[in-house]
């Protein structure tokens, strides 16, 4: 009796869960546009819709906002949804989509909270100001860290094992962050000069058929 196993073929992958990251290149004129645009909100003074410690975050209607720069993160956004749908759908399809969206600002020590985006599908994360890069002394600064939904993995995972522990990302100017809206995120303290500036986006999937 031989334990036969091959590794090229004998391993099954299960519960993948993919992070797909786009980059808009030659951003830097967009992202002043909506760094202005960001900045004006929190000065004339539109309240804190929450969810951030030490900074700003603004209400969930960032597309009706009139300002320079929204329109193109818009269709942005709409460009990353119909290149990722297909590829979770497992083919082409047609679907429609519904955005919506905020933005949130950190200065040094800032922080946002654990949070999700409950009846969407996809959510976005859109670096406009990555603010200071994390260094040695302070190797988490400002990064998106992003829960594995397997609660309970930690329970019996190895100690060199990644399974059960955060995902970090570390934000870079224009970068698109996308990932499925039931996976639980937050941004560790920003430890930086200036802004750190973001906007989250969320896609709703409507009338979803394989082609």
């Amino acid at each position: 009796m031989e334990l036969k196993f091959d590794s090229r073929t004998d391993i099954l992958e299960v519960f993948p869960t993919r992070l797909f990251m786009f980059a808009i290149e030659g951003g830097a004129p967009l992202n002043d546009a909506l760094k202005a645009a960001v900045l004006a909100r929190e000065a004339s003074g539109e309240p804190n819709a929450g969810g951030v410690i030490g900074g700003w975050r603004s209400g969930g209607d960032l597309f009706d906002w009139p300002d320079k720069g929204i329109d193109t993160i818009r269709q942005t956004a709409l460009g990353a949804v119909q290149a990722v749908v297909p590829l979770i759908a497992g083919g082409d399809c047609t679907f429609d989509v519904r955005l919506s969206g905020s933005a949130t600002v950190l200065r040094y020590g800032a922080y946002e909270k654990s949070h999700l985006t409950p009846g969407h599908h996809l959510t976005m994360v859109y670096t406009v100001e990555a603010g200071d890069a994390p260094n040695a002394d302070a190797p988490e600064n400002g990064t998106i860290e992003i829960d594995d939904p397997r609660a309970a993995a930690g329970l019996a995972s190895l100690p060199i094992d990644t399974v059960g522990r955060p995902m970090l990302v570390a934000p870079r100017n224009s970068q698109l962050t996308v990932f499925p809206s039931w996976l639980t995120f937050r941004t560790n303290p920003y430890y930086g000069d200036g802004e750190r500036v973001t906007l989250t986006l969320a896609a709703e999937i409507l009338n979803l058929k394989r082609s």
